[in-house]
């Protein structure tokens, strides 16, 4: 069985980020429509970043190697409050996001990326993984992050992840 929600309601965007309506996550975007995701990487006080491993149940990129948490904006959401729910429900983490977590929105052929930056002096084993959608949390250093988010087909997000410690070093992190 998938651990993907089908039936889950998206928001649906033009190329300026105007809300044009609202569609199940089974039904196909038209050209020109985008759906919102948002996702996130978390450091600890060491440098080290956390990795999920995605289920195995998963449709796309089964057991691949992911960013610390993400997944679709639903409708009604906006990505700070999108980002708290995926956080709490992925890996049990409940903290306040702020505007100033988010430090890169980019655009893809059909969805929009919202990235955030996380800090924490948590243990990956003091994270609650929510087992329907990951199979693990880790913490890796960069260099070996790096080789973990290179795999077939999948987009590493390398350079999102260097962009989220350089932006947690320019900013003082309320997370700790």
């Amino acid at each position: 069985m998938a651990a993907d929600r089908l039936m889950e309601e998206w928001q649906i965007y033009n190329r300026q980020l105007q809300c044009i309506g609202t569609r199940r996550r089974e039904e196909t975007l038209a050209p020109g429509e985008y759906h919102l995701v948002v996702n996130a990487f978390i450091f600890n006080t060491d440098g080290q970043v956390l990795l999920q491993q995605r289920s195995p149940n998963k449709l796309y990129f089964p057991s691949y190697w992911d960013s610390s948490v993400g997944g679709s904006v639903q409708a009604g959401e906006t990505i700070i409050t999108a980002m708290h729910r995926e956080m709490a429900e992925e890996i049990g983490w409940d903290i306040p996001v702020v505007a100033d977590d988010n430090y890169l929105i980019t655009p893809h052929s059909h969805w929009v990326s919202a990235w955030f930056a996380f800090q924490t002096t948590h243990a990956a084993a003091d994270f609650a993984v929510q087992h329907d959608e990951l199979q693990q949390v880790t913490f890796f250093d960069r260099p070996a992050a790096h080789a973990h988010l290179h795999q077939i087909g999948f987009d590493p997000y390398t350079a999102e992840l260097d962009r989220a410690w350089d932006h947690l070093q320019l900013v003082d992190n309320p997370h700790l």
